[in-house]
């Protein structure tokens, strides 16, 4: 592993709680935000400001998104020891490709800088600009070199498909370098037929994230990438209660598996997959889908409260070697955490 933005040296994992899915907004993307008029934007910046980045898709803007400090001061009510940062949507994916490759630099180089301020405590994935992606893939290395984890890429981008926009460069700079990709949601291909009652956050971002790891792996993924680290938030979205029925749909119509030399439910099970459900049920069926060794503890702080993500874990009833694997040591691994944790 490359120098890193954290100061991680060791990490003693049966001590810590990771929290891979921790959201944070930088000053870079903010300021750029908030200055725009046309989608995506900050909008009402003087009373209840939200972060609107497609027809029906936003949330209110939060001083938590912004604010490292109290991040930092509310890990600890629910133990978490160290948070994994990914940018908030809508990234830099929206912007004209120049805009975009210059705002992902400038959010990564914040994001390096808020990880070396808070050693031991934050890490984080870089923002890639998907619009571009050789662009992205040098980044992404660029990135990686300057300490960050990973990367990350939203279930589509700017409303094209993630294999629609040739993310091939970036996949290959992701499996050279043995660093995770991470695919959050953003404004769903579904928002239309979603956009009532708030079927967009329940299920228009699942059906999303869902689809982009399909595409991804029905196009060979794996069979190109054999070890690829491909980090899926959401409890394996939908693919828990799918993988079945997959399996047997596309196994049944000519060129179905696209270019699988397995099964699909074999390739689904080498996705990495983080807790946030809500639902103890839901957890235990990710685990069954991708094993115990490819789930890892998260909040979606600050969307959803993180005390209620360790609710979840501690209902899900666990046996105490799997559990300490979820809340960190699994982590660890993906991330490349190998050196340096002390448990406070």
């Amino acid at each position: 592993m490359p120098a890193s933005a954290d100061g991680m040296t060791g990490v003693q994992s049966d001590s810590f709680r990771i929290d891979v899915h921790s959201h944070y907004l930088p000053s870079a993307l903010a300021d750029v935000l908030i200055a725009r008029e046309e989608l995506p934007r900050i909008s009402g910046r003087d009373q209840n400001p939200v972060i609107e980045y497609g027809e029906a898709s936003g949330h209110p803007l939060l001083d938590s998104m912004l604010d490292i400090d109290i991040q930092l001061a509310e890990m600890a009510p629910s133990g978490i020891d160290l948070a994994v940062l990914s940018v908030n949507v809508p990234g830099v994916d929206w912007f004209p490709a120049s805009e975009g490759i210059a705002l992902a630099r400038d959010v990564n180089d914040e994001l390096v800088d808020v990880c070396r301020a808070h050693p031991g405590r934050l890490t984080a994935l870089a923002a890639l600009p998907m619009q571009a992606p050789h662009h992205a893939a040098a980044e992404l290395e660029r990135a990686v070199a300057a300490g960050l984890r990973g990367g990350l890429v939203y279930s589509n981008v700017a409303g094209k498909d993630l294999d629609q926009i040739d993310c091939e460069p970036v996949l290959e700079a992701a499996a050279e370098m043995d660093v995770p990709l991470m695919i959050h949601p953003t404004a769903p291909l579904s928002a239309a037929a979603t956009d009532a009652y708030a079927l967009v956050p329940a299920v228009g971002f699942l059906v999303d994230t869902t689809m982009a790891a399909l595409r991804l792996i029905f196009a060979g993924l794996y069979e190109r990438h054999p070890r690829f680290k491909l980090y899926l938030c959401h409890a394996g979205s939908l693919l828990p209660q799918l993988a079945g029925r997959i399996d047997y749909e596309c196994g049944r119509f000519p060129g179905g598996t696209g270019q699988l030399e397995a099964k699909p439910s074999d390739r689904i099970a080498g996705l990495y997959t983080d807790t946030v459900c809500n639902s103890p049920s839901a957890l235990r069926s990710a685990l069954e889908l991708v094993g115990p060794e490819r789930i890892m503890f998260g909040s979606d702080y600050p969307f959803w409260e993180s005390a209620d993500a360790v609710e979840v874990l501690t209902a899900a009833d666990l046996s105490p070697r799997v559990r300490t694997g979820v809340e960190s040591a699994n982590a660890a691994h993906l991330f490349g955490l190998d050196a340096g944790l002390v448990a406070r």
